[in-house]
């Protein structure tokens, strides 16, 4: 039940597929697998798929980067914010190498955030904040399994993630094409 959220946003999506290209559709079909992972406890494999989908993102995101001086003090204050979070929880991971996976998957992450923030298309700020959505449930999986059980964790972590994949979903769905900004 868990992905059943996130494969509707995918086929949804898949409806605007030839207009605003294949990048979100096909990182909520990586995120439907990652949430199957998820259900099976298969963790590595579960950051693996994450992982592409937030490849998949960043490749959407990316052709509309350029740092400014205005989005380097954001940029700045998630990075350190984002490192200082992740130094925590990497102190608590007990065997080196899920520490380097997890840290693989962090750069994947923070790279993801970092896309969103230095973006420049109309209404960015809500691909920044779907970002920060998604750093905050990843946070609270990696705090859960490594620092502390989470009471109820799936209330918790499972709002963020479907919010932000939402918005993912929707900027992508009403995103003008090219032709429609040119028009402009």
């Amino acid at each position: 039940m868990i992905a059943v959220p996130t494969l509707v946003l995918a086929l949804v999506c898949l409806l605007r597929v030839k207009r605003n290209g294949w990048w979100i559709p096909v990182g909520l079909l990586l995120s439907v697998g990652g949430d199957l992972c998820g259900t099976l406890g298969a963790f590595k494999p579960q950051m693996g798929l994450f992982a592409l989908a937030l490849a998949c993102y960043i490749a959407d995101f990316a052709p509309y980067g350029k740092l400014t001086k205005e989005r380097v003090r954001p940029l700045v204050v998630a990075f350190l914010a984002f490192c200082t979070a992740f130094g925590f929880l990497a102190s608590h991971i007990p065997s080196t190498i899920e520490a380097a996976t997890v840290g693989f998957y962090a750069v994947v992450l923070l790279s993801m955030l970092s896309a969103t923030i230095i973006q420049h298309r109309a209404q960015w700020g809500w691909e920044v904040a779907a970002a920060l959505l998604f750093v905050l449930s990843d946070g609270l999986i990696g705090y859960s399994r490594y620092v502390a059980p989470i009471p109820s964790a799936d209330w918790w972590i499972l709002p963020p993630y479907y919010a932000a994949q939402a918005i993912f979903a929707w900027r992508y769905f009403v995103r003008p094409t090219n032709k429609e900004r040119e028009a402009c």
